[in-house]
């Protein structure tokens, strides 16, 4: 309760005195009751958080997918001098997927660890997303979403590739002969390369990008045919898509950020960003997509690699480790000499729908809602290349919390405030634990950025930071704070956030304990508790900042999302060596949240936090 009476108070001070007294009855009232369900609940269950979690964070929010939810995941790209050549790389990239999923069969995943809390010994994280990666499906609900897992005797046998928005089915098991060959299946991946768009298509995987309730009523109607059943149970049931793009989207996806962006061909890191976020829309490839599906591995026509994975399934590592590693081995095989042994495997399966004059309604309703959201999307990807973890590390400050103060005062040179700030926290060292919330805005984030920005001629605070008077047209300004107490300040905000880190990634965290003492009133019969229906803990459940670090084994691969809020920032981060990434998004409807001015500010606020360092460590 002290900590959450800390957000109160850095993010709705007006709140303070209220929720104060709210609290006082809720520690006296039904508080320590709620608290002791838990405690028995934490004996019947192996996880007593992770269902409800997974419930309130992702099952129960009727938000379309992309953009609101499934981040988007851009691989370096290859080069392919013909078709067969792209076939081969994804003809090899499923076989070792496939060993990959065998691998995982077998229970033979090497387990991965952390240092414990005393920082001497090894601790075991929790392995349970790899190993359900690829037999777990998302399916829509009018109320709320349902997690399908399969299991591995009945499912995962067969691929589904998208082209032209047609899905072609794939078995790449068979119950009398096992795995097909790999070249038997760069020939069914080259059958399907070559067949021609047809404008008869119907984009039925455009439905998949519409608001769950609206997308489970259209997925009722598709299955009143069973020709309709038997294509959904095998996109249901398949291993991973595989999205095979014609073209490429066009500049309107550019980055506005432009400073050290590359990527190839004349397209920029925005640009494919968008692509294998969303898919451009319905002009370009987002019915070419099945986005319920776990993993959706995303190749370009000009060597775009990349996946968009459902995130109710799991966080970024197990999706992303993988895939990484794969194509490293992929990439680090010699070329094919032989040339292709004919196949004489039946073509994959085409998946025929048969439409109703309502599904083409939903279909067409789908893809004008999706334009719009797409159309929305304000993205901007930056490199920051002025310096890197090294030397945040040199200074005995974690980089995770260095970037998340940048943010905070990134956030409060634009806004004059801080807001309730959302950052994943592995909880992996608990059996099913996925995450808990990071708040990085803290009174002493607040009391440091209000020193950081006096005298700021950009920053929306700077009246409320700096006695100013004008003297006719002469304007005098009085600065509050020495660079040592911007300092001593920046120590605080330090200390503060390294705590609010470890607290979270130990299982000490309040997010996940203040839901699930919200969700054991509901399930005890009991009354939800004031505390939970005030204004204060809305405002400070409205994450307008979402951020989280992914770090990626290539240098030239990063991951983005959207912004959770209409009204809020997405912010992920990957610190290379050399190098930090930052993706960046917000939503041009709002007009006061702006990517690009998002991305200048906090490349200004990473370097005057350098300078502060450099300062304090030359006055020594």
């Amino acid at each position: 309760m002290q900590k959450y009476l800390a957000q109160v108070e850095v993010i709705v001070p007006n709140h303070l005195e209220k929720t104060r007294s709210l609290v006082r009855g809720f520690l006296s009232g039904s508080g320590p009751k709620l608290q002791q369900y838990l405690l028995e609940r934490r004996h019947k269950t192996t996880n007593w958080a992770t269902d409800w979690w997974l419930h309130d964070m992702y099952l129960s929010v009727p938000l379309a997918l992309p953009i609101n939810s499934n981040p988007g995941i851009v691989l370096e790209g290859k080069q392919f001098n013909n078709q067969q050549d792209a076939a081969i790389f994804l003809g090899r990239f499923i076989t070792e997927l496939l060993n990959y999923q065998e691998l995982l069969d077998r229970s033979e995943l090497d387990i991965d660890k952390v240092k414990s809390k005393d920082g001497k010994s090894m601790q075991s994280l929790c392995m349970a997303q790899h190993y359900q990666m690829f037999r777990i499906y998302r399916r829509p609900g009018i109320n709320i979403d349902e997690q399908i897992i399969f299991d591995r005797a009945t499912s995962g046998d067969h691929i589904i590739i998208a082209h032209h928005n047609q899905f072609y089915s794939v078995p790449v098991r068979a119950s009398d002969r096992g795995r097909i060959t790999e070249s038997e299946l760069i020939q069914q991946i080259l059958k399907i390369m070559e067949i021609k768009a047809s404008p008869t298509t119907p984009p039925v995987g455009i439905l998949t990008t519409a608001k769950r309730p609206i997308w489970a009523k259209a997925r009722e109607e598709l299955m009143k045919n069973e020709r309709n059943r038997h294509n959904i149970e095998l996109l249901e049931r398949c291993m991973c898509i595989v999205c095979i793009d014609d073209d490429v989207l066009p500049g309107t996806f550019n980055n506005p950020y432009r400073k050290n962006d590359r990527w190839i061909g004349d397209r920029d890191l925005a640009n494919v960003l968008h692509h294998v976020l969303h898919g451009g829309g319905s002009r370009h490839f987002a019915a070419n997509r099945w986005f319920d599906q776990t993993v959706q591995l995303i190749l370009g026509k000009d060597g775009l690699w990349g996946a968009c994975y459902e995130h109710s399934a799991g966080e970024a590592p197990a999706i992303l480790n993988a895939i990484e590693d794969i194509t490293e081995k992929v990439d680090s095989m010699p070329p094919m000499e032989e040339n292709l042994v004919p196949s004489h495997l039946p073509a994959p399966e085409k998946l025929e729908w048969i439409l109703t004059e309502s599904s083409l309604n939903d279909i067409r309703e789908a893809m004008s809602n999706f334009d719009s959201l797409v159309e929305d999307l304000d993205l901007c990807v930056m490199n920051f290349m002025d310096y890197s973890k090294e030397f945040v590390k040199s200074c005995k400050i974690s980089p995770d919390v260095y970037i998340q103060l940048a943010l905070q005062l990134t956030y409060f040179r634009l806004h004059g405030r801080l807001v309730a700030t959302y950052e994943s926290a592995g909880i992996r060292r608990f059996t099913h634990g996925r995450v808990d919330v990071i708040r990085a805005a803290s009174p002493e984030a607040l009391a440091w950025a209000k020193a950081m920005c006096q005298g700021d001629p950009e920053s929306q605070s700077t009246n409320q930071l700096n006695n100013i008077q004008d003297e006719g047209s002469k304007r005098v300004q009085f600065t509050i704070y020495s660079p040592d107490r911007i300092k001593e300040l920046f120590d605080l905000a330090v200390q503060r956030q390294t705590k609010e880190m470890n607290d979270n990634i130990t299982g000490r965290g309040i997010d996940n304990h203040l839901m699930g003492l919200r969700y054991a009133a509901k399930e005890a019969g009991e009354p939800i508790p004031d505390i939970f229906t005030d204004e204060a803990y809305r405002i400070i459940n409205h994450f307008a900042l979402s951020t989280s670090q992914v770090t990626t084994k290539n240098t030239n691969a990063f991951i983005g999302y959207g912004p959770v809020v209409p009204d809020g920032y997405g912010c992920c981060y990957n610190m290379q060596k050399n190098k930090f990434i930052f993706i960046i998004s917000a939503f041009h409807s709002d007009g006061q949240t702006n990517s690009l001015r998002f991305a200048q500010t906090l490349e200004q606020a990473l370097r005057d936090m350098a300078t502060m360092l450099k300062n304090s460590i030359n006055q020594r």
